[in-house]
C-alpha cells in the first residue's frame, strides 16, 4: 500500500516533525483518478470496532481453512471484497513507532486524515493479504518489497503542486536534478515544477 494525507500546507507542519521533512503535494483529482481513498479510522472502545473485526477475523479463519484444504477457488467475489475492508481501516488513536523517534504512546492517526492506495485484488503479481509474522524481519520485508517491484503508482509533472525539501540550499539541487534527469520534460513543465518548490523551513515559519 501507499498512504497520503490530505492536509493544507498550513496543517503539515506538525505532520512533518512526526515523518520528516521532504515531500510531493499530489493533486486530489490524481488521487481519485488513481483509486485512492479515505481509510476507515476504527476505536477500539467502540462496539462497531468490535463487530468489524470479529467479522473479518471469521472471513480469515474461513479463507485459511480453504487454502489449507486446497478450495480456496470457492471464495466469491463478494466474498473477498467485503474481505477487502480489511486494506482501509486504521486505528483511531495508537502508539506511533518511528525508527530513530521515541515513541508516542497516543497518537491521533486520524488527525492524518490519511487515503490509501491497495492494488486491487485481482492483481495476480501480488498477495493481497500478507500475515504479519512474515514481516518480523527487514530481510523477508525487503523480498517482500521486491516482489511486488513491478506494481508502481504513476504520477505526472502536472500531477504534481509542491515539491517540499527542507533548506533553502537544496532548491537548487532539486532544480538541477530536474533539469539533469527529467530532459524529456518541456521547458515550461520544468519552470512549473521550479514554481513549486517551497522548504519546511518556509512552511513552518510563513504559513
Amino acid at each position: 500500500m501507499v498512504s497520503f494525507c490530505d492536509l493544507k500546507l498550513s496543517e503539515i507542519t506538525s505532520h512533518m516533525n512526526k515523518y520528516g521533512n521532504y515531500g510531493i503535494g499530489l493533486t486530489k483529482e490524481w488521487a481519485n483518478k488513481n483509486g485512492l481513498n479515505p481509510v476507515l479510522y476504527i476505536s477500539r472502545h467502540s462496539p462497531f470496532t468490535d463487530g468489524l473485526l470479529s467479522g473479518l477475523n471469521s472471513i480469515h479463519a474461513h479463507r485459511r481453512k480453504l487454502e489449507k484444504s486446497g478450495d480456496s477457488k470457492e471464495l466469491s467475489t463478494d466474498y473477498m471484497n467485503i474481505y477487502n475492508t480489511y486494506r482501509y481501516v486504521k486505528n483511531y488513536e495508537a502508539p506511533l513507532h518511528r525508527k530513530g523517534h521515541q515513541k508516542i504512546e497516543k497518537y491521533r492517526f486520524a488527525d492524518e486524515r490519511e487515503w490509501r492506495y491497495v492494488p486491487p485484488l485481482d492483481n495476480t503479481s501480488l498477495q493481497p493479504f500478507v500475515p504479519l509474522e512474515a514481516i518480523k524481519t527487514e530481510k523477508k520485508k525487503s523480498e517482500l518489497n521486491e516482489s511486488i517491484r513491478n506494481v508502481v503508482l504513476h504520477f505526472e509533472p502536472e500531477d504534481i503542486r509542491y515539491l517540499i525539501v527542507e533548506r533553502d540550499n537544496e532548491i537548487s539541487e532539486l532544480i538541477d536534478h530536474l533539469m539533469n534527469v527529467k530532459k524529456r520534460f518541456s521547458t515550461n513543465t520544468l519552470n512549473r515544477l521550479k514554481s513549486r518548490i517551497l522548504t519546511s523551513e518556509q512552511i513552518e515559519l510563513d504559513i
